[in-house]
C-alpha cells in the first residue's frame, strides 16, 4: 500500500499531525464546555475584532500544563528509545503527538484560540511551499545543517530566559520572526534529506519513515508556535 519511502513518511505525518488536532480539540473543548458550564475559571472576553476570546485562570492552566507537557516530555523520550521497535514505536508516535495536541491547545488558550485557524493555513501554506523546494530543487541544502543546529540553539535559551523574562513588543516578534526562519530551513533540510534516501532501497523502510516524519512534525510544530507568537497580542 505504501510502497516508497516518501508515501511511509508522508502516512505517518498525516497520522501525526490528526492526532496532534484531536489533542488540540480535547483541550479547547473542555475549555469551551467549561464555560457554557458555568465554571468560574473560564470567562470570554471580546478582542478588538469582534471575537470571543475564552480566559482562563492563570494559575489552573499552569497547573494543567505542566504535568501534560512532563508526560508529553516522557512520551517522546520513550520514543527515542522505541523508534526502531514496531510497533511500540509507532504507539509510542500517537501518545507523544496527542500529548503534543493537548499543550498546543492550552498554549492556544493561553494566548487567544482564535488565531488557530489562521496560524494553521499560515504553517500549511509555508510548509507546501518549503518541501516542494526541499523536494524538486536542485540545491543541496545540506549546507545549512550546522547553521540550523546553532541557530536551534540560541532560540532555545532564548526561550528559556523568556521563562523567567517577560519580552514583549518588537522584541518579542523579533525573535517569533527568527524562529520561524530557523524552522522553515529545517524544513527545506529535511525534506531534501528525504529527496537523497527515496531511491536507496536500504532506506525504504517504516524505521526511516518514521525518522523523517518526527523531524518534519517537528518542525511543523515548531513553525506554528513561532508564527502564533508573531501573530499573538502582548
Amino acid at each position: 500500500m505504501f510502497p516508497t519511502l516518501m508515501s511511509k513518511t508522508f502516512f505517518i505525518l498525516s497520522l501525526s499531525l490528526t492526532m496532534c488536532y484531536v489533542g488540540a480539540q480535547l483541550a479547547l473543548n473542555y475549555f469551551r464546555q467549561a464555560h457554557r458550564d458555568g465554571k468560574k475559571f473560564v470567562t470570554v472576553k471580546t478582542t478588538q475584532h469582534g471575537e470571543q476570546d475564552l480566559v482562563v485562570d492563570k494559575d489552573l492552566l499552569m497547573k494543567i500544563f505542566w504535568p501534560i507537557l512532563g508526560i508529553n516530555v516522557v512520551c517522546f523520550i520513550g520514543l527515542m528509545f522505541a523508534r526502531n521497535i514496531f510497533p511500540l514505536n509507532m504507539v509510542m508516535m500517537g501518545l507523544f503527538t496527542l500529548t503534543d495536541g493537548i499543550t498546543l491547545g492550552i498554549v492556544l488558550i493561553s494566548i487567544n484560540e482564535n488565531l488557530a485557524i489562521k496560524v494553521a493555513w499560515l504553517t500549511a501554506v509555508i510548509t507546501l511551499f518549503a518541501g516542494t523546494i526541499g523536494l524538486y530543487s536542485k540545491v543541496d541544502f545540506s549546507f545549512l545543517g550546522q547553521v540550523l543546529f546553532w541557530s536551534l540553539i540560541g532560540l532555545i535559551v532564548i526561550t528559556f530566559i523568556r521563562i523567567f523574562v517577560s519580552i514583549q513588543g518588537l522584541a518579542r516578534r523579533v525573535i517569533a520572526f527568527i524562529g520561524i526562519m530557523i524552522f522553515v530551513g529545517y524544513l527545506l533540510y529535511d525534506f531534501n534529506k528525504i529527496k537523497k534516501l527515496r531511491n536507496l532501497a536500504a532506506f525504504n523502510n517504516w524505521n526511516t519513515a518514521l525518522d523523517a516524519s518526527i523531524d518534519i512534525y517537528l518542525d511543523i510544530i515548531n513553525l506554528f508556535l513561532q508564527l502564533l507568537d508573531l501573530l499573538g497580542d502582548d
